[in-house]
């Protein structure tokens, strides 16, 4: 009786194994048929940290919201690009960023940096995660300009820079308030509804740049070095002027 038992739960289990493999399989097939359009971002917000007058670089972080609504676990392709496109998750970045430092609550995956942003290899099971990145950016004069493309789109996005560092203006982006964070006021700019690919287009005006930059922002060095040489000129001359009445003057007394 004892062995007929023992031969019953090998049965069984040799069954439930069997199920959870061709279960495993069939998942699989199905994560690498799972496009990476099925991932929503609901939240896209942006904070600019400072602004750096004398080295005119602007430190922003961004908090990222992402959902994956199905019932699999998204697999990224980077080996297919021809045929699958970018089936994988990336952030857009202004061009020449540097400091660039991600985390995220996704599965163990590597950073991919972009020419103009990033790639994130981890794969997306279902449910909501969370991608957080800082960087810094230089900025020329008093603008920067930064397209921010959102490849997979967004339900909501939020701006904030802190008070007189700038105006911002963007494609379906509208001043929204003044809000205080740790007694210091920041300016929100907010939008939503974005389509997967939208382009944002921001445009950071009136930025704040040191006196001395300004000035020699402002200066053209051509007309610079034409002055230079014209004063020199005039040195030469009123040299050789007070030189001519001093022999002059010299020769006189001699006489």
């Amino acid at each position: 009786m004892t062995k007929k038992i023992k031969q019953i739960n090998i049965l069984f289990l040799s069954l439930f194994l069997i199920i959870q493999i061709s279960s495993s399989m069939n998942q699989s097939f199905a994560d690498e048929d799972l496009s990476i359009n099925e991932i929503n971002v609901n939240e896209y917000n942006m904070s600019v940290l400072s602004v750096n007058q004398n080295d005119q670089i602007i430190s922003a972080i961004t908090a990222v919201k992402i959902e994956n609504p199905t019932e699999k676990t998204f697999a990224p392709n980077f080996t297919d690009v021809a045929s699958t496109g970018m089936n994988f998750l990336r952030f857009s970045l202004p061009e020449g960023f540097t400091d660039l430092y991600v985390e995220t609550d996704l599965p163990d995956g590597s950073l991919i940096e972009l020419a103009k942003g990033f790639a994130i290899t981890s794969d997306i099971p279902p449910g909501n995660f969370n991608i957080i990145f800082n960087f810094n950016v230089k900025y020329n004069s008093s603008e920067l300009i930064f397209p921010l493309h959102l490849p997979h789109g967004a339900k909501s996005f939020k701006i904030i820079i802190p008070d007189e560092s700038g105006l911002i203006s963007g494609n379906n982006i509208s001043y929204s308030k003044e809000i205080n964070i740790s007694s210091k006021i920041f300016d929100e700019y907010v939008g939503e509804n974005y389509s997967k690919g939208d382009y944002l287009n921001i445009k950071m005006e009136n930025i704040p740049t040191s006196f001395i930059k300004k000035i020699t922002g402002s200066l053209n060095y051509e007309i610079i070095n034409l002055v230079i040489i014209i004063i020199m000129i005039n040195f030469i001359l009123v040299f050789f002027i007070i030189r001519f009445f001093i022999n002059k003057r010299k020769k006189n007394e001699t006489t």
